[in-house]
């Protein structure tokens, strides 16, 4: 019987197997080579060589899986893996929304708010937002005094977070292809403005998405992100794109901000340093911010961004496309008739109408990439809010209340925005399935499982939602839900009796 020859695999990764492999190569080639004790130094040499090539085929490997946006797990490489393909990583979005001011009854000319004008949310972190085009408001267009404060009151004030950062970035080398760090982070994508002092005074400069289409005498600079979030100003190289005369002083006026902390609620007070203006808040909550774009939605969206070439013919193309807008968090394409395309668009955060600043975005990111033919509109999603009723037994080693926030924590789970998608099936056995594996509760009914606040039970327990529409907890979500308080942040998504368990000492 004869046994297979003796062979070293390089890819059973590791000393020991690589070790292994080794000797009985040797035993096969050298039949009078017997002493394979560790103090040979012939076995010596052979260990000596599994750990050189354990080391090497370690580092060739992480190589290896760094090639791919599938594998590859250091941020920098998947970036310029990514570049590859003409994607960037989002940069923290910003929360949109629009303010209610009061002002002085006795005000008799027109109120003017230059761009950038600050607005601050008296929240724990006090959020800046800022206007983004000047605003004039004339008495006319102001309502009549209220009687419980005297103020008059104009709305909409749009606003949106972030807060203007004015910074000298670096003075030009005259090299080509220069490329300077902003000094601050997060920058919002698309506020960055770009001073050059050249010889002949200021010039401004133009931010594109690519400089491969620029002309030597276009005054234009490219943003590049990087994996710790911060920003870069690419310029040209006297081919495509201008080089920064030598000596020339770089300036930036942008936007510091984004992320999901300016998701603030409904009714919050605002502070400005206008000296006419008494009492801002926002009458709906603000939506639209968003944290920098996370790899693993990189490595999805990026090969069908490639797919689409930047161009956008099907709904898919339009779905994929529109989800690299800043603010964007849910969308749905749908087809209105042989020439009109509907985007279903949901902020960041929220179910509820996008403000005109994000369709504006929409529309201008989509106009450059549509067929000419095709006619475009955009719109809120259709909000379709889930009622929900219980009746939880409580385990009796757990405090009612303890087991109540469990309840509503679990619910809130699997309504949660970033949870749901368009048109998705809410199934009431999955709500059983979610409260009964906690360990606080023994048993529970489920007595509402509707799309009304006054429904009983979905038919065969599913509640099946028409392409536009997005699942929300009705109770904690919808603003006309009676007799729940007027801050949602105080509303449960499902409404529990809890019976049984534990009562806290008061």
């Amino acid at each position: 019987m004869t046994t297979a020859p003796a062979v070293v695999d390089y890819t059973n990764l590791g000393y020991t197997a690589l070790r292994r492999a080794m000797l009985d190569l040797a035993r096969e080639s050298l039949p009078e080579y017997t002493d394979l004790s560790e103090n040979d130094v012939g076995v010596l040499l052979i260990e000596l060589f599994a750990y050189a090539s354990d080391v090497t085929l370690y580092y060739q490997t992480r190589i290896a899986e760094n090639l791919f946006p599938e594998t590859s797990d250091e941020p920098e490489s998947l970036l310029q893996l990514l570049r590859l393909i003409g994607y960037e990583l989002l940069p923290p979005s910003p929360a949109r929304v629009d303010l209610r001011i009061g002002v002085d009854p006795t005000i008799a000319v027109p109120l003017t708010l230059p761009a950038r004008t600050r607005f601050t949310a008296t929240t724990t972190d006090a959020v800046p937002f800022e206007t983004v085009d000047a605003i004039t408001v004339t008495p006319a267009q102001l309502g009549a005094p209220e009687p419980d404060t005297g103020l008059r009151y104009y709305f909409p004030i749009p606003v949106m977070q972030g807060a203007t950062q004015n910074d000298q970035v670096a003075i030009s080398d005259g090299s080509p292809n220069q490329l300077y760090p902003l000094p601050s982070k997060p920058a919002i994508a698309g506020s960055i403005e770009v001073v050059v002092q050249e010889p002949g005074g200021p010039t401004s400069w133009r931010e594109v998405d690519t400089l491969a289409t620029s002309t030597p005498v276009d005054r234009d600079f490219a943003t590049e992100g990087a994996a710790d979030g911060s920003t870069s100003l690419l310029f040209g190289d006297g081919l495509n794109g201008m080089i920064p005369p030598s000596g020339a002083v770089i300036e930036a006026t942008y936007l510091l901000g984004g992320g999901t902390a300016g998701n603030i609620a409904a009714g919050t007070e605002f502070t400005s340093a206008v000296p006419e203006i008494k009492e801002v808040r926002n009458p709906s909550a603000a939506a639209g911010g968003t944290d920098v774009e996370s790899v693993d939605r990189a490595r999805r969206l990026a090969p069908r961004l490639f797919r689409a070439q930047d161009r956008a013919v099907t709904t898919d193309d339009y779905r994929d496309l529109v989800s690299r807008v800043p603010g964007v968090g849910k969308v749905e394409a749908v087809t209105a008739g042989w020439n009109e395309i509907v985007l279903y668009v949901a902020p960041a955060g929220a179910v509820t109408e996008p403000s005109d600043l994000l369709k504006r975005d929409v529309l201008a990111y989509l106009e450059p990439r549509r067929m000419a033919t095709t006619s475009l509109r955009v719109v809120g999603p259709q909000a379709a809010d889930i009622y929900l009723r219980a009746t939880v037994n409580a385990q009796p080693y757990y405090y009612a209340a303890d087991v109540q926030r469990a309840v509503e924590a679990a619910v809130a789970s699997y309504l949660d925005f970033d949870a749901v998608t368009f048109a998705q099936q809410i199934y009431l056995s999955k709500i059983y399935d979610l409260i009964q594996s906690l360990p606080q509760v023994a048993s529970l009914n489920v007595t509402q499982f509707s799309l009304t606040p006054d429904g009983g039970m979905a038919e065969n327990g599913v509640i099946a939602l028409a392409p536009y529409e997005l699942p929300r907890p009705g109770y904690r979500d919808n603003p006309e839900t009676p007799p729940f308080p007027s801050d949602t942040s105080l509303r449960p998504p499902i409404v529990t009796t809890i019976v049984g368990g534990a009562q806290e000492a008061r």
